[in-house]
Protein backbone atom coordinates (compact mmCIF):
# COMPACT_ATOMS: atom_id res chain seq x y z
CA UNK A 1 0.00 0.00 0.00
CA UNK A 2 1.19 3.38 -0.85
CA UNK A 3 1.94 5.86 2.01
CA UNK A 4 -0.30 9.19 1.28
CA UNK A 5 1.18 12.19 1.29
CA UNK A 6 0.22 15.79 2.81
CA UNK A 7 0.70 18.78 0.67
CA UNK A 8 1.10 21.78 2.70
CA UNK A 9 -0.71 24.51 0.91
CA UNK A 10 -0.57 28.06 1.42
CA UNK A 11 -4.16 28.19 2.65
CA UNK A 12 -3.67 24.68 4.80
CA UNK A 13 -0.56 26.57 7.01
CA UNK A 14 -2.98 29.66 7.23
CA UNK A 15 -6.27 27.68 8.32
CA UNK A 16 -3.68 25.67 10.89
CA UNK A 17 -1.87 29.17 12.07
CA UNK A 18 -5.70 31.16 12.74
CA UNK A 19 -6.51 27.55 14.55
CA UNK A 20 -3.47 28.03 17.07
CA UNK A 21 -4.17 31.61 17.52
CA UNK A 22 -7.38 31.23 18.27
CA UNK A 23 -6.52 28.40 20.87
CA UNK A 24 -3.89 30.96 22.41
CA UNK A 25 -6.19 33.38 22.96
CA UNK A 26 -8.86 31.04 24.67
CA UNK A 27 -5.75 29.46 27.30
CA UNK A 28 -4.87 33.39 27.75
CA UNK A 29 -8.89 34.38 29.47
CA UNK A 30 -10.42 35.43 25.81
CA UNK A 31 -12.91 32.67 26.39
CA UNK A 32 -15.90 34.96 26.21
CA UNK A 33 -15.13 37.42 23.24
CA UNK A 34 -17.10 38.01 20.31
CA UNK A 35 -16.09 39.78 17.14
CA UNK A 36 -18.79 43.11 16.84
CA UNK A 37 -18.13 45.51 13.77
CA UNK A 38 -14.99 46.38 13.60
CA UNK A 39 -14.38 46.06 17.75
CA UNK A 40 -13.66 43.38 20.04
CA UNK A 41 -16.01 43.31 23.07
CA UNK A 42 -13.73 41.57 25.55
CA UNK A 43 -15.41 39.50 28.55
CA UNK A 44 -12.41 37.68 29.46
CA UNK A 45 -10.31 38.99 32.64
CA UNK A 46 -11.30 41.57 34.88
CA UNK A 47 -8.88 44.73 35.18
CA UNK A 48 -6.65 45.14 38.19
CA UNK A 49 -8.90 47.98 40.32
CA UNK A 50 -5.13 49.68 40.72
CA UNK A 51 -4.99 50.61 36.96
CA UNK A 52 -8.88 51.66 36.70
CA UNK A 53 -9.70 55.15 36.40
CA UNK A 54 -12.49 57.52 38.26
CA UNK A 55 -13.99 59.70 35.60
CA UNK A 56 -16.85 61.60 36.18
CA UNK A 57 -18.64 60.03 33.48
CA UNK A 58 -18.87 56.92 31.34
CA UNK A 59 -20.75 56.05 27.86
CA UNK A 60 -21.46 53.09 26.50
CA UNK A 61 -22.58 50.79 23.81
CA UNK A 62 -22.98 47.06 23.24
CA UNK A 63 -19.27 47.13 22.99
CA UNK A 64 -19.63 47.73 26.64
CA UNK A 65 -19.94 44.47 28.86
CA UNK A 66 -20.07 45.16 32.92
CA UNK A 67 -19.04 42.15 35.05
CA UNK A 68 -20.18 44.11 38.10
CA UNK A 69 -22.34 47.28 38.01
CA UNK A 70 -22.03 47.67 42.10
CA UNK A 71 -17.92 49.08 41.20
CA UNK A 72 -19.12 51.12 38.88
CA UNK A 73 -18.21 54.57 40.07
CA UNK A 74 -19.18 57.16 38.31
CA UNK A 75 -21.63 60.44 37.79
CA UNK A 76 -23.11 60.21 35.08
CA UNK A 77 -24.00 57.47 31.81
CA UNK A 78 -24.86 58.00 28.51
CA UNK A 79 -25.89 54.68 26.84
CA UNK A 80 -26.39 54.42 22.86
CA UNK A 81 -29.73 53.89 22.00
CA UNK A 82 -30.30 53.79 18.43
CA UNK A 83 -27.76 54.63 15.17
CA UNK A 84 -28.77 55.63 11.97
CA UNK A 85 -32.51 55.08 10.79
CA UNK A 86 -32.84 51.24 11.84
CA UNK A 87 -30.11 50.34 14.16
CA UNK A 88 -31.13 49.43 18.14
CA UNK A 89 -28.27 49.07 20.06
CA UNK A 90 -28.80 46.12 22.15
CA UNK A 91 -27.46 46.70 25.49
CA UNK A 92 -29.47 49.72 25.99
CA UNK A 93 -32.19 48.46 28.23
CA UNK A 94 -29.62 45.97 30.18
CA UNK A 95 -27.05 49.38 31.05
CA UNK A 96 -30.17 51.49 31.26
CA UNK A 97 -31.64 49.27 34.05
CA UNK A 98 -28.28 49.00 35.65
CA UNK A 99 -27.60 52.08 35.78
CA UNK A 100 -31.06 53.35 37.35
CA UNK A 101 -30.11 50.25 39.57
CA UNK A 102 -27.03 52.08 40.92
CA UNK A 103 -29.13 55.60 41.00
CA UNK A 104 -26.37 56.86 38.64
CA UNK A 105 -28.39 59.62 36.31
CA UNK A 106 -28.39 58.05 32.81
CA UNK A 107 -28.98 59.79 29.51
CA UNK A 108 -29.56 58.15 26.02
CA UNK A 109 -27.32 58.90 22.84
CA UNK A 110 -27.66 58.91 19.10
CA UNK A 111 -25.00 57.73 16.94
CA UNK A 112 -25.55 60.01 13.51
CA UNK A 113 -25.12 59.07 9.83
CA UNK A 114 -25.52 60.68 7.02
CA UNK A 115 -27.08 57.29 4.86
CA UNK A 116 -30.51 58.53 5.57
CA UNK A 117 -32.37 61.97 6.60
CA UNK A 118 -32.29 63.22 10.20
CA UNK A 119 -36.27 63.10 10.29
CA UNK A 120 -36.08 59.14 9.94
CA UNK A 121 -33.00 58.78 12.66
CA UNK A 122 -34.71 60.52 15.20
CA UNK A 123 -37.78 58.31 14.81
CA UNK A 124 -35.96 55.26 15.14
CA UNK A 125 -34.20 57.34 18.59
CA UNK A 126 -37.66 58.33 19.83
CA UNK A 127 -39.21 54.79 19.51
CA UNK A 128 -36.38 53.08 21.36
CA UNK A 129 -35.90 56.54 24.37
CA UNK A 130 -38.94 56.74 26.72
CA UNK A 131 -38.89 60.66 28.17
CA UNK A 132 -39.33 59.05 31.33
CA UNK A 133 -36.51 56.73 31.54
CA UNK A 134 -34.04 59.53 31.22
CA UNK A 135 -32.46 61.91 33.37
CA UNK A 136 -29.81 63.53 31.54
CA UNK A 137 -30.85 65.43 28.24
CA UNK A 138 -30.40 63.43 24.78
CA UNK A 139 -27.14 63.32 23.32
CA UNK A 140 -26.14 63.38 19.49
CA UNK A 141 -23.10 61.40 18.38
CA UNK A 142 -21.24 62.78 15.61
CA UNK A 143 -18.14 62.08 14.63
CA UNK A 144 -15.46 60.92 11.70
CA UNK A 145 -15.97 57.74 10.82
CA UNK A 146 -17.36 55.38 7.89
CA UNK A 147 -20.96 55.86 8.53
CA UNK A 148 -20.83 59.63 8.00
CA UNK A 149 -19.58 59.81 5.09
CA UNK A 150 -21.97 61.79 3.36
CA UNK A 151 -23.40 61.75 -0.14
CA UNK A 152 -22.79 63.29 -3.28
CA UNK A 153 -23.50 66.84 -3.10
CA UNK A 154 -23.85 66.79 0.34
CA UNK A 155 -21.98 69.95 1.31
CA UNK A 156 -20.95 71.20 4.83
CA UNK A 157 -24.35 73.58 5.14
CA UNK A 158 -26.20 70.91 4.24
CA UNK A 159 -24.57 68.97 7.32
CA UNK A 160 -25.04 72.14 9.72
CA UNK A 161 -28.59 71.98 8.68
CA UNK A 162 -29.18 68.22 9.05
CA UNK A 163 -27.59 68.34 12.36
CA UNK A 164 -30.14 71.31 13.43
CA UNK A 165 -32.91 69.24 12.29
CA UNK A 166 -32.27 66.55 14.67
CA UNK A 167 -31.94 69.20 17.29
CA UNK A 168 -35.31 70.66 16.44
CA UNK A 169 -37.18 67.25 16.89
CA UNK A 170 -35.43 66.29 19.91
CA UNK A 171 -36.50 69.84 21.50
CA UNK A 172 -40.28 69.59 20.41
CA UNK A 173 -40.28 65.85 21.54
CA UNK A 174 -38.09 65.85 24.97
CA UNK A 175 -38.53 69.89 25.76
CA UNK A 176 -34.89 70.72 25.42
CA UNK A 177 -31.84 70.30 23.04
CA UNK A 178 -29.43 67.53 23.00
CA UNK A 179 -25.93 67.52 24.07
CA UNK A 180 -23.61 67.47 21.20
CA UNK A 181 -20.80 65.08 21.27
CA UNK A 182 -18.30 66.13 18.27
CA UNK A 183 -14.61 67.31 17.83
CA UNK A 184 -13.19 70.60 17.15
CA UNK A 185 -12.24 69.79 13.74
CA UNK A 186 -15.71 68.93 12.97
CA UNK A 187 -17.40 72.03 15.01
CA UNK A 188 -15.67 74.46 13.32
CA UNK A 189 -16.09 72.66 9.61
CA UNK A 190 -19.77 72.65 10.04
CA UNK A 191 -19.98 76.45 11.88
CA UNK A 192 -21.35 74.63 14.95
CA UNK A 193 -20.59 77.93 16.76
CA UNK A 194 -23.73 79.26 15.38
CA UNK A 195 -27.17 78.36 14.88
CA UNK A 196 -27.01 75.87 18.20
CA UNK A 197 -27.49 78.70 20.96
CA UNK A 198 -29.74 76.33 22.99
CA UNK A 199 -27.31 72.94 22.98
CA UNK A 200 -24.23 72.31 25.04
CA UNK A 201 -20.93 70.42 23.83
CA UNK A 202 -19.08 67.91 24.57
CA UNK A 203 -15.96 67.51 23.02
CA UNK A 204 -13.68 64.01 22.18
CA UNK A 205 -9.73 64.76 22.49
CA UNK A 206 -7.34 62.19 23.71
CA UNK A 207 -4.03 64.16 23.55
CA UNK A 208 -3.49 65.22 27.18
CA UNK A 209 -3.39 68.74 26.52
CA UNK A 210 -2.45 71.21 29.24
CA UNK A 211 -4.99 73.47 29.89
CA UNK A 212 -7.29 72.23 27.45
CA UNK A 213 -10.35 74.16 28.10
CA UNK A 214 -8.15 77.49 27.51
CA UNK A 215 -7.35 75.98 24.14
CA UNK A 216 -10.16 74.52 22.96
CA UNK A 217 -12.70 76.44 20.26
CA UNK A 218 -15.67 74.22 21.74
CA UNK A 219 -16.89 75.51 24.44
CA UNK A 220 -17.96 72.33 25.79
CA UNK A 221 -19.71 71.51 29.23
CA UNK A 222 -17.69 67.59 28.97
CA UNK A 223 -14.77 66.86 27.47
CA UNK A 224 -14.33 62.51 26.65
CA UNK A 225 -10.32 62.52 27.23
CA UNK A 226 -9.59 58.53 26.59
CA UNK A 227 -11.62 55.82 25.23
CA UNK A 228 -8.78 53.15 26.27
CA UNK A 229 -9.50 53.39 29.94
CA UNK A 230 -9.97 50.80 32.64
CA UNK A 231 -13.41 51.66 34.37
CA UNK A 232 -13.91 49.00 37.66
CA UNK A 233 -17.05 47.05 36.86
CA UNK A 234 -16.31 46.80 33.27
CA UNK A 235 -14.16 44.39 30.97
CA UNK A 236 -11.93 46.16 28.43
CA UNK A 237 -11.81 49.71 27.50
CA UNK A 238 -14.33 52.24 28.56
CA UNK A 239 -14.92 55.84 27.12
CA UNK A 240 -14.11 58.06 30.05
CA UNK A 241 -15.06 62.04 30.44
CA UNK A 242 -14.89 64.74 32.93
CA UNK A 243 -16.73 68.16 33.59
CA UNK A 244 -15.54 71.34 32.35
CA UNK A 245 -14.64 73.43 35.10
CA UNK A 246 -17.41 75.09 36.75
CA UNK A 247 -19.76 72.67 34.83
CA UNK A 248 -21.14 69.56 36.90
CA UNK A 249 -24.22 67.07 36.37
CA UNK A 250 -26.70 69.31 37.33
CA UNK A 251 -25.93 71.09 33.70
CA UNK A 252 -26.86 67.73 32.21
CA UNK A 253 -30.51 66.95 33.34
CA UNK A 254 -33.29 67.87 31.64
Amino acid sequence: MKKKTIVWTSTTILFLLVILGLAVLLSKGWHSSRLVSHRMVYVGKKPNPKLCEHPDGIDLSHYNIAYDWSKVDAKFVYVRATMGNDIKDNRYNIHRKAAVRRKIPMGAYHFLTAKTSAKEQFANFASVVNREHIQLRPMLDIEESDYWSAPKGFSDDDAHNFVREWCDLCKKKYGIAPIIYTTEKLYQRYKMGKGFFDCIWWVANYNNIPNYQKKCIVPFTLHQYSNKKYVDGFYGFVDCNRFADGKNVNDLKI
